[in-house]
């Protein structure tokens, strides 16, 4: 197969990758004389497809040994000795043509990228017959980024970083802009699943707010921090409350890209970001309390958001909001049974400290709609109910607008990530009236994942077209498949920027 280009596109350093410097090339290939590996990316019916370089012989002679070959996730390696030399073959299958996507293909790049031997520089060749768009060449560069995603940052043992170069033999129009803007989006995930990895003794709201103004700073966009003062002076009594016993002051964090220009609606998406969540005085079990560091991902990903957005200089309004705090249990810290007023006015009746997330967001969706914003979408870790029912690969959407739920869902499956919407019950809805306070911040353990947004969404003012996206479940894997490695996923970022490319 002959690539229509023959363009070098060189990024800067891309240390997810473990490599001093990662190339993407579309070009001509005669044969393999220049590489030391080649991926195949193969449907069933892609080998006859193939040409006299592309080992079609030695493929046909595999596919007769091993006939799941090609089968969909199916991964099978070894060597081919060209004119001397060892190449090694990566062969991924993508099932039958009908069903493919382009998250196939995602999920086959990311597994594929960890067969590479990262210890040596490598050449590869990527032969993909079924490539032939913007969405699969933009998935599959984004597999090849995200499952080489490594966090080492906090060990004592330094790796060796090496040259890695990828030459595609695909036919897609513009191939060097989309390997461009799927390599800026696949960076960005890695720079949102770096800040969620972290652990919590180096994230604080303090870091989350400098990591908010470095890219304020970079990309000339407003942005605000607002500090315990400045809290207290606004009456956000709800992230004040949530924050009060730890010595990490609450920050509540914006940042405005306007690529629309003046004038035009903002977008806005809000995130939840508590830094660590002991659970309060209502105390998490000490078992695994230690991954209650991802529990500001939300605020991550809506900074990872814009910051994409940004930088691909699309013609949108975005507002992105960070509420974050630490909740931790002190002498200072709110108690179960205490009312506090929000900075809508509402008073909330803690029922539980440990549903701290959805206060912190009470305030800023009520923020955000006071700054204007003509659309709310909220991104949290906010409930374990959303893992029961929808397990650790569907984030739960709970909305007042049938319409942006629905965009959420066609936007999540263009990137490759699912969601699920949920029935927004007025009789779950009336479970929420407090007897001390207007409000609840907990009614209980059943469908507390829509009750959790429903309260949420009981801050969003003049009925704004408003969705919650529970991310409790995706946020962080236990273990390592695709494009999504073991630890932070960034799950979030390509959904809203895929939002933002259709200005909805």
């Amino acid at each position: 197969m002959e690539g229509i280009f023959d363009v070098i596109v060189e990024y800067p350093i891309i240390r997810k990758m473990e490599a001093d410097t990662v190339k993407m090339e579309i070009a001509q290939l005669k044969d393999l004389s220049d590489c030391n590996v080649v991926i195949y990316f193969l449907g069933k019916d892609d080998i006859t497809k193939l040409g006299v370089w592309e080992q079609r012989g030695f493929l046909e002679k595999l596919y007769r040994q091993k006939e799941k070959l090609c089968a969909e996730q199916e991964i099978t390696t070894g060597f081919i000795d060209f004119q001397g030399n060892l190449v090694k073959v990566i062969v991924c299958g993508l099932g039958e043509t009908a069903s493919f996507s382009a998250n196939i293909l995602r999920k086959a790049a990311g597994n594929a990228v960890r067969y590479i031997d990262n210890t040596i520089n490598n050449r590869v060749a990527v032969v993909a017959p079924m490539v032939s768009n913007n969405e699969t060449l933009g998935a599959m560069v984004e597999g090849l980024i995200l499952g080489a995603y490594k966090f080492t940052e906090c060990k004592s043992e330094k790796t060796a970083k090496n040259r890695l170069e990828y030459i595609f033999t695909v036919k897609v129009n513009d191939g060097e802009k989309i390997i461009a803007e799927a390599t800026l989006l696949a960076e960005n995930i890695c720079w949102v699943r770096d800040l969620v990895n972290r652990p919590a003794n180096i994230v604080n709201p303090s870091v989350m707010a400098d990591a908010a103004q470095k890219i304020a700073k970079d990309l000339n966009i407003e942005c605000e921090i607002l500090g315990k003062k400045e809290l207290v002076k606004k009456g956000m009594g709800a992230i004040l409350a949530v924050g009060q016993g730890s010595i990490h002051e609450p920050k509540l964090i914006t940042l405005k890209y306007s690529g629309a220009g003046a004038g035009s609606p903002y977008t806005a998406y809000v995130g939840k970001g508590i830094t660590f969540d002991s659970g309060g005085i209502s105390l998490k079990p000490a078992a695994d309390m230690g991954e209650m560091k991802d529990d500001m991902t939300g605020a991550a990903v809506v900074l990872g958001a814009i910051k994409t957005i940004a930088e691909l200089k699309l013609p949108v309004n975005i507002m992105a909001v960070a509420s974050c705090a630490e909740n931790m249990p002190s002498g200072s810290a709110i108690r179960p049974g205490d009312v506090v007023v929000s900075a809508s006015g509402k008073t909330i009746e803690i029922v539980n400290t440990d549903a701290e997330g959805r206060m912190v967001l009470a305030d800023a969706v009520w923020y955000a709609c006071q700054q204007g914003a003509a659309k709310v979408i909220d991104i949290a870790t906010l409930t374990g109910a959303c893992i029961i029912a929808l397990g650790n690969v569907t984030a739960s959407i709970v909305g007042n607008d049938d319409m942006l739920c629905s965009d959420i869902i066609a936007a999540g499956k263009k990137a490759g990530e699912s969601y699920w919407q949920l029935p927004s019950l007025p009789e779950l809805k009336e479970r929420l009236k407090g007897d001390t306070g207007d409000l609840l911040n907990c009614a209980g353990r059943p469908g507390d994942a829509i009750t959790g947004g429903l309260f949420i969404g009981e801050f969003i003012t003049n009925n704004i077209p408003w969705a919650h996206l529970d991310i409790g479940g995706t946020a962080t894997m236990q273990k390592t498949d695709g494009f999504w490695i073991k630890g932070a996923t960034g799950m979030g970022v390509a959904t809203l920027v895929a939002l933002a490319r259709e200005n909805k």
